[in-house]
């Protein structure tokens, strides 16, 4: 070899020694991708966006800022789901296999559960923090960091025999995981020895319950309990309640009562309203309105908290390609302080967590006390 083979040669190796720690360090700074599937369009669309949406972006935004994990940035790619079960797998399938997340959030049942056998398939978590329904955590690859509809209706159902209330209807969106809630209600009501007069649902995305409500109102119950699956449901429910005269002795919810929609459209309907919900801490409630201009409410804390909970596995175990260990990480934590409070994982995906009552008055949200 003469002395121009041996220089060329030499540069040949320099250049692919350059290439390949270019390429290695362009890896190494690739950011960990998470995926988002939730309805961000349609009339659930605008809470989504301001509430869930905005807790996992917060979270996102505040790590990115602390230099992200393991050195590297986070971004989330982010689906819309448009109410439609077919439409969340498709998001799902091309997350994985596109976009390449090993992780995902989503929100609902009907476009949650349908993401579950892939999952296992595929080994990819699927975090959905506020969904309620039990068989979301029969899965080994899903998260859920809220109370189970069951709990929420069986809590309700007490809180009514404990006030006297004799009789009760319920209205509800068409929905698996409310009607879990619904039927654990009437369970316990009936258990306490309360009568059960009605029980109405309406679809999703549908804006006049004015019907159902009129049906209800024949029935005079004492109490009636509201169920959907976002805030502006909620509202328009409370408002059409005071349209068609229906005036029960206490209206029962959820916590998506807070929604700033509730006040707009249901007017005083909403003061007085007891409801289940999940506390967030004053120094998260404050973070966020710093944020964002205005309140946050609890599935804000609950997404926020299942974001932070999985990076934090992440860095644990060194690595996000073996998403396995990742979720032994999360399903074996222990006690973790959050902004919805100290919650437990002890071996599965079910975070241990208790509801609280709070009641609308004065046209705050207050903790209930009898």
């Amino acid at each position: 070899m003469n002395d121009t083979t041996r220089r060329t040669v030499k540069r040949l190796a320099i250049a692919a020694a350059v290439l390949f720690a270019g390429i290695g360090a362009a890896n190494a700074q690739e950011p960990i991708s998470l995926g988002l599937i939730m309805p961000l369009s349609g009339q659930n669309g605008d809470y989504i966006k301001r509430y869930v949406l905005a807790g996992h972006e917060l979270a996102v935004k505040e790590q990115n800022a602390k230099g992200g994990i393991l050195g590297r940035q986070i971004k989330l790619h982010i689906e819309d789901s448009r109410s439609d079960p077919a439409t969340a797998v498709s998001a799902f399938n091309k997350l994985i296999n596109v976009d390449k997340v090993k992780a995902v959030f989503s929100i609902f049942t009907p476009f949650t559960l349908p993401l579950l056998p892939i999952a296992a398939e595929k080994k990819v978590i699927v975090l959905a923090p506020s969904v309620e329904h039990p068989d979301l955590t029969k899965s080994p690859w899903a998260i859920r960091m809220t109370p189970t509809a069951a709990m929420n209706g069986v809590f309700i159902g007490d809180q009514a025999h404990k006030m006297g209330l004799k009789t009760a209807a319920i209205i509800e969106e068409d929905n698996e995981a409310i009607r879990v809630s619904a039927k654990a209600f009437a369970a316990e009501f009936e258990k306490m020895g309360g009568k059960i007069v009605g029980d109405e649902t309406f679809k999703n995305q549908a804006t006049d319950m004015r019907g159902q409500l009129t049906k209800l109102r024949a029935a005079r119950p004492d109490a009636l309990y509201l169920l959907a699956p976002s805030g502006r449901p909620v509202a328009l429910l409370l408002k059409q309640i005071r349209e068609v005269g229906f005036k029960p002795k206490q209206i029962f919810t959820t916590h998506l009562v807070e929604d700033r929609e509730v006040i707009a459209l249901g007017g005083d309907m909403a003061e007085g309203v007891i409801y289940t919900a999940v506390a967030t801490t004053p120094e998260f409630n404050q973070k966020f309105k710093a944020g964002y201009g205005y309140d946050s409410d609890v599935n804000a804390g609950k997404h926020y908290d299942s974001t932070m909970v999985l990076l934090q596995a992440i860095q644990k175990v060194g690595s996000d390609k073996d998403m396995a260990k990742v979720r032994d990480a999360m399903y074996n934590w222990g006690a973790y302080q959050g902004t919805i409070g100290t919650f437990k994982f002890v071996g599965s995906g079910e975070a241990q967590i208790s509801p609280i009552l709070k009641i609308v008055k004065g046209g705050k949200y207050i903790r209930y006390q009898p």
